[in-house]
């Protein structure tokens, strides 16, 4: 395991603000997966209430069939699987790659440098306390 304090104050925070954007990247491709799901039970609200309108209201359940089941999210007709999959191999594997190269090149690779340090100083200052 690399220790942190081998870094510069800068290189130390160089990784561990780049830790955080690809944490913080992370938990906004959760809430675009989660887009996408909330999408696809919407669109399967909207198909059943095709249905129950197709008898007594042909002309509503013919622009729910037209308009809103086939519909794309985006001005060129993209589908919320399509966002996802746009985000996962474009801008989130570029962050991924780029965080990665960073470790390699300040830390060897390693994940979390910074905080397993803070964690160790603060148990090396918990046993050296005069705890029992």
């Amino acid at each position: 395991m690399v220790e942190a304090p081998d870094l510069t104050e800068e290189e130390r925070e160089a990784v561990h603000e780049v830790e955080r954007g690809a944490e913080w990247i992370r938990r906004a491709h959760g809430n675009l997966v989660e887009f996408h799901h909330a999408v696809g039970h919407a669109m399967d609200h909207f198909d059943d209430a095709e249905a129950a309108l197709e008898g007594a209201y042909p002309d509503l359940a013919e622009r729910f069939d037209e308009a809103v089941l086939p519909a794309g999210l985006t001005d060129d007709g993209k589908l919320s699987y399509q966002l996802v999959a746009e985000f996962e191999e474009g801008f989130l594997a570029t962050i991924e790659d780029v965080t990665d190269e960073t470790r390699e090149e300040l830390v060897d690779g390693e994940r979390y440098v910074v905080e397993r340090a803070r964690h160790a100083a603060a148990r090396r200052s918990q046993h050296s306390g005069g705890g029992s």
